[in-house]
């Protein structure tokens, strides 16, 4: 019977071709969309298992006060102080770990090469068990060992023969390393192998007695380097857990860090190690990961929808086989049966379709964004199997009911195809789909504009013209600043040039606390500072709106290690962090650093020469902070060059001519200001990708399913649609009707969808300072977009019938 069953669901699909491409090509798009998000979820979500020990290594990382206005409430990392003083005072806890991440110029022989180098604690390689090509988990009890990748080492001694070997890094001053052990390249499923971000991949590892060494860098007591780059690591015994640990870690935080370190971190938590990599998504403040699987499951719910509702339409056109079938005697539970196979082999051929469209989906994704999804059909064949029967029995359950529960009498009249509640049903369904589908496209609305906003506003700063110059305080490059400034300003094509330690865009928080009275620590706020050169702010055309700009003449504009009176140029919001009720008042009045933790720190003080306009320096996604802008030479970083030229290339190429000659020691480093912005940006651009994806297939398949369900309710209304044009009407008329019967579902749908995508795109829109003024009109027109597609495609079915001769009609069926 069972295959009877079979081959009567396949007699079926053939017989129906239009009607069968539908149903398993929506089905088979659903279950694709569906199984993909859950792998790639899944893989976001584990990585770095293949470490032994990865189930009992966690992250440390702070809890950030809702009063620091940092746009995130968490940072993935502590205060280095914290790791030693933890593994002191818990005496369960194995190992601990710290990691300091910078750029330096390593060189080999004469060759110069700028390298991300991970200086770490010893027990680093005790935690994590790589793999050794040369070398063993020791290679850094030796202070001046390094640890290089299997790619670096042959990019760096391409004889092959690296173990041993000596190299120079250089960064304030110059130390020698000692190759100790090789290690094999990580795989991409690993949180030290970045794919999402610029942030380099694990290559080299140095001693941090190292790093405290050759920079007199001191990590322990160190209650002020906070930085994304810096983590640690912990390693538990197995029957500890994460709970366990942010516990006890933020006890000893609470022990050790000053008050005045615990109003911007109040405390510290733990994560699994496998977490770690769903750090930079938890960024964008959304919980990305988790969405990516709702947005699945709300795809594969509309194809489940879609298939449920046009399969109910086709199961009336056969109620004359089940009241005739009904009549010789078959009982409910075979007709159930029979349906349910037919509805099961419908969802098991879109299976395989699917398994086919995955086969060229992950290669691709696996291209464009340096993934690596696997396809692990030992795992995964199950969950296919168990998809395929739920959808199945859970989009085909509805239809077998409907036409099984019949009366024979009522069935050879079909009666339950004009019956109201059918309709209804039907209607309910049709509304379910474009309430995820209109929601959808309205958020994909808010999201594309706020980002095109984003993109807009960043044009306040002229980036388009400005090339930056990277590591402009190595060495004695310092010493050499006006030289290079000299010979860059001759260059054709070259309008400015200055340098700064940092630029817009780049996210950096050095801040400083301030007061307006001498020691007021009950007064004093978060200040960002930015320290600039002269000419910064005529480069970046940052406008002023009172006072005067920094200048040459004047000693006390320029900061020096001993200087107690700087003069500053702040903006709008420091003077309300300030308290300054206005710019006139501001103006030539001083403010204090107040000094939280050293006691014996020298005393300064600011005076406010000039005010700018608020601007959003750091990155449009975050709020506004307050900033003072201080000439202090000592920590200028980057040099920002203004051109305005035809011939860019040319110029780039005289440029980097002249670094050669004031720097030859030093390889120039480029990026333009585009750049440094579209890196801070790339997150919520792939976000808007991927969100505008599930949104296409979302309407795709309401509008197939549409298009379908209208093809096959226009020809059950053949002969009607023939009396009423014997009675008369007009084609208009005959449209018309159609078109608002399909209407109201779509309506009922844009309805509930449009008060879910306000909420929503709020939601969004909080996260940024800068937002869209009109979210409701960009949903209101993602609405009304999806209504009168879906009047384009009924009224295609409606035309159609409605221009049958009446006598064609009448003799339909």
């Amino acid at each position: 019977m069972f295959k009877s069953y079979v081959m009567i669901a396949l007699r079926n699909l053939m017989q129906n071709k239009l009607y069968s491409l539908i149903n398993v090509g929506g089905l088979a798009i659903g279950m694709a969309v569906f199984i993909f998000a859950g792998i790639l979820v899944d893989y976001e979500k584990n990585h770095d298992t293949f470490f032994e020990k990865s189930d009992r290594i966690y992250t440390l990382g702070s809890l950030i006060s809702p009063t620091a206005g940092h746009r995130e409430n968490r940072f993935g990392t502590v205060y280095l102080a914290l790791a030693p003083l933890l593994e002191a005072d818990v005496p369960d806890i194995e190992l601990t770990a710290r990691v300091v991440e910078d750029e330096y110029l390593l060189l080999v022989g004469e060759r110069r090469f700028y390298q991300t180098v991970k200086f770490v604690d010893k027990a680093f390689l005790k935690i994590f068990d790589f793999d050794y090509i040369a070398g063993d988990s020791g290679a850094l009890d030796d202070p001046s060992g390094i640890v290089l990748t299997e790619s670096m080492a042959r990019k760096y001694f391409p004889d092959g023969n690296a173990l041993g070997k000596v190299l120079s890094i250089s960064f304030h001053s110059k130390a020698d390393l000692r190759v100790t052990a090789i290690i094999r390249d990580l795989p991409r499923n690993s949180h030290f192998v970045p794919t999402l971000s610029d942030t380099p991949a694990l290559e080299a590892l140095a001693s941090l007695d190292a790093l405290t060494k050759m920079d007199e860098f001191k990590p322990e007591g160190d209650w002020s380097n906070i930085s994304s780059e810096n983590m640690t690591y912990v390693l538990l015994p197995p029957h500890l857990d994460e709970t366990w640990l942010s516990q006890q870690a933020d006890a000893v935080y609470k022990r050790h860090a000053s008050k005045e370190t615990q109003v911007f971190i109040p405390g510290v938590d733990s994560r699994r190690l496998q977490d770690t990599n769903l750090l930079l998504w938890e960024s964008v403040g959304w919980p990305v990961a988790d969405m990516l699987e709702l947005l699945g499951l709300l795809i594969l719910l509309i194809a489940g929808l879609n298939y449920t509702n046009l399969a109910t339409a086709q199961a009336f056109g056969r109620a004359r086989e089940v009241g005739l079938r009904k009549t010789m005697g078959a009982t409910m539970p075979q007709l159930l049966s029979q349906f349910l196979v037919e509805s099961i082999a419908t969802a098991m051929l879109a299976m395989l379709v699917a398994l086919a469209l995955l086969e060229i989906l992950v290669p691709l994704f696996n291209d464009s964004l340096g993934k690596a999804l696997a396809l692990n059909y030992i795992t995964l064949l199950p969950t296919m199997v168990f998809v395929g029967l739920l959808v199945g029995l859970v989009a085909g359950s509805y239809p077998a009911y409907v036409i099984t529960r019949a009366k024979p009498i009522d069935a050879m009249k079909n009666i339950l195809a004009r019956g109201p509640k059918g309709s209804l049903v039907r209607s309910c369904m049709i509304a379910a789909q474009f309430v995820f589908s209109i929601f959808m496209l309205g958020m994909v609305a808010v999201v594309f504009f706020q980002n095109e906003k984003i993109k807009e506003d960043s044009n306040i700063f002229p980036r388009s013209q400005i090339v930056t110059l990277k590591k402009a305080w190595l060495g004695d490059m310092q010493s050499r600043h006006d030289l290079l400034k000299q010979e860059v300003m001759k260059v054709p094509g070259v309008t400015a040039m200055t340098f700064s330690s940092q630029v817009p865009f780049m996210q950096q928080n050095w801040t400083f606390q301030a007061a307006r009275n001498a020691g007021d620590m009950a007064g004093k706020v978060n200040i960002h500072r930015i320290h600039v050169e002269y000419d910064f702010l005529k480069t970046y055309d940052i406008p002023l709106i009172a006072g005067r700009d920094f200048s040459r003449d004047i000693a006390q504009d320029r900061e020096r290690d001993d200087s107690t009176v700087i003069n500053v140029v702040v903006n709008e919001m420091a003077l309300k962090y300030l308290g300054y009720s206005s710019v006139e008042a501001a103006l030539g009045q001083t403010f204090h650093q107040v000094f939280t933790s050293d006691s014996n720190a020298r005393e300064r003080s600011f005076v406010i020469v000039g005010v700018v306009a608020d601007q959003n320096f750091l990155g449009l996604q975050n709020s506004i902070k307050p900033i003072v802008f201080r000439v202090y030479p000592e920590y200028y970083e980057q040099v920002s060059i203004r051109v305005e030229s035809q011939d860019f290339g040319t110029v780039m190429t005289h440029i980097a001519a002249v670094w050669q000659k004031v720097n030859p020691n030093h390889p120039i480093q480029v990026e333009f200001l585009d750049e440094t912005f579209e890196r801070g940006f790339k997150l919520y651009s792939m976000i808007n990708m991927a969100l505008a994806g599930f949104a296409l297939v979302a309407i795709t398949l309401a509008f197939i399913g549409l298009f379908g369900l209208a093809a096959f309710m226009a020809a059950g209304r053949t002969k009607e649609i023939g009396i009423r044009k014997v009675m008369g009407a007009e084609t208009f008329q005959i449209v018309r009707l159609l078109i608002w019967q399909f209407s109201r579902p779509v309506i009922w749908g844009l309805v509930v969808a449009l008060p879910l995508s306000f909420f929503a795109a709020n939601r969004y829109l909080a996260f940024f300072a800068a937002r869209i003024e009109f979210p409701v009109v960009l949903i209101l027109a993602a609405g009304g977009l999806s209504v009168v597609l879906s009047w384009m495609i009924v009224s295609v079915h409606a035309y159609r019938v409605s221009r049958q001769k009446p006598i064609k009609a009448l003799r339909y069926e």
